[in-house]
Order: structure tokens, then sequence, then C-alpha cells
């Protein structure tokens, strides 16, 4: 796991006049459920096949260096890093990476009806910070293009990437169609190696929801089959003890839906020396 830079605190910049946030707001609600689901996901509950600490952020700035502007990435994930304690911190509020370590080893930019610079300025940005993967999103398809593009850094730019599969993280990114937040369309999503997406809480529950209704559908069945045995047993040994007469008890021993009762139904046939017996195991 890479550590945290340790310096001393003479060594440390001032940040006193870094702008670490500008207040800019979304640019769509479109927007900024992409980036939500991007980064709650990760923090659903489900296997994500991430088993180190992690950050993954939307809307917050990456400073390289003291010198540099920070860039504010639609998303990032960064992995093998520690939160910091005091996240109300000025200098933590933002993602340093002389605070961090390290860069975040993914940075996603969604394509709005206006778009930003992401296949210019920002691909520059982000290569220069040495940040391993680039992903444009482009939903809208205002750069005239792919959908969806990923670059991965060589040397000092980045190369375009024939997949969207990230070796180091162990994730990848695919476009799903589908709903999510009751929103209808195709969804950018991390995915496992087989292309299927990480669930989301939402999803998650409605497996656990699906897999209880079943196992209680295979109860129910379970108990039925059981209850049907021994209504076969009972109504074979009332027509063997009693002849015709004992199956006028039938219509009322149907109406029992205790498993318990109709086995001692069944066990207790062939000790009763009458039908009144036989009503007294289930009317007691």
């Amino acid at each position: 796991m890479s550590e945290p830079l340790i310096l001393d605190p003479s060594q440390l910049p001032d940040i006193s006049n870094l702008v670490l946030e500008d207040d800019t707001p979304l640019d769509s609600f479109i927007n900024e459920k992409q980036q939500r689901l991007l980064t709650t996901v990760l923090y659903s509950g489900g296997d994500t096949g991430i088993d180190v600490p992690f950050i993954a952020a939307a809307n917050v700035g990456l400073f390289s260096s003291i010198r540099q502007p920070g860039v504010a990435p639609d998303v990032f994930l960064s992995i093998n890093i520690t939160g910091a304690e005091d996240w109300w911190e000025r200098k933590v509020r933002s993602y340093l990476f002389w605070e961090f370590g390290k860069p975040p080893e993914i940075a996603i930019e969604i394509v709005s009806p206006t778009p930003g610079n992401e296949l210019s300025s920002k691909l520059i940005d982000y290569a220069r910070m040495r940040i391993p993967y680039y992903v444009v999103y482009d939903p809208l398809r205002e750069l005239r293009g792919s959908t969806l593009r990923v670059f991965e850094l060589q040397n000092q730019s980045y190369a375009p990437k024939t997949d969207a599969w990230f070796p180091e993280v162990g994730l990848g990114l695919t476009l799903w169609e589908g709903e999510f937040e009751k929103v209808g369309g195709t969804w950018l999503r991390w995915c496992y190696p087989s292309g299927d997406p990480i669930p989301t809480g939402d999803e998650l529950a409605a497996q656990k929801d699906a897999q209880l209704s079943q196992k209680d559908a295979q109860l129910l069945e379970e108990q039925a089959r059981t209850k049907r045995a021994f209504i076969q047993m009972i109504e074979l040994g009332l027509r063997l003890k009693f002849g015709e007469e004992g199956l006028l008890l039938l219509d009322e021993i149907f109406a029992i839906f205790d498993v318990a009762v109709l086995q001692a139904i069944a066990s207790g046939i062939a000790a009763a020396n009458n039908l009144d017996e036989i009503r007294q195991i289930y009317q007691s």
C-alpha cells in the first residue's frame, strides 16, 4: 500500500492561497446521477473486488503540485490509500498528491451538452498529473466519436486503449442499458472481469428479496408435498381401520395445515378405537 509522503513541517507547501473549492454547480441532473452511480456503488456493500482502502469521489479537485492549478474530474478512483482522519481540515478537502502520496489510478470525464475540453487541455492535464488511465464518456456524442474513450498513460502522454479494463484496479467499465433511480437509459458502470456490472445498493436489496422469496416458495412447496404425503397416509389408514366411514373425516383433515398435527393423526390411527378419538388429536 502506498504511504503518504512524510515531510518535515517546514517542508510542507503553503496552501493558504490555493483555490481548493470553486463552487461550480453541476451542469445537469443526468450527469449528477451518473457521477453518483460511479461512486456510491463502490461503497454499497457489494463485492467490488477491491480489497484495499480506496477513495471514489466526484467533483473533487486534484492537485499534483502547489505550482499548478487543480483539475476536478467528474469522477476519480484512487486505491491503496487511506482517507484523512479529519475531512473538515482545509488541506484534505481536495486530493493533494503530496498528502495522499500518489495520483489516482483513474479519472473520468462525462461530456455534457457543453463540452469542456475533454479531448484537449484535460487530456494534457491528466497526463501531466501522471494519472494512469483517463476515461471520456460522451453519452450524447457531442464530440462526434465513440461514446466511450479510454486512454492509458504511456511515457509522458496518453494513448488510446482498446478496452475498458484496468488490471491494476481489478475493475472495468461497461455501458449498461437499464434504469437507475427511476431513470432509464445508457449508463456507465463499473464491472467485473465478466462484464457484469457491480450491483448498486438497491440492486443488492432486490437480489436479497428475490432470494428470500425463492426460499419461501421452496419452503411452501416442500410443506405442501409433506402435507400431501401425510394426507395419503391418513386416508389409507382410515380406510383400512374404519372402512368407508373413516373417510368422513377427510374433509376436516384436508383443512389442517399444521404438518405436525397431520403426522400425529397418521401415527394415532392404529391405536384409535373410533373416529372421535382421532378427532381429539386435532381438536385438542
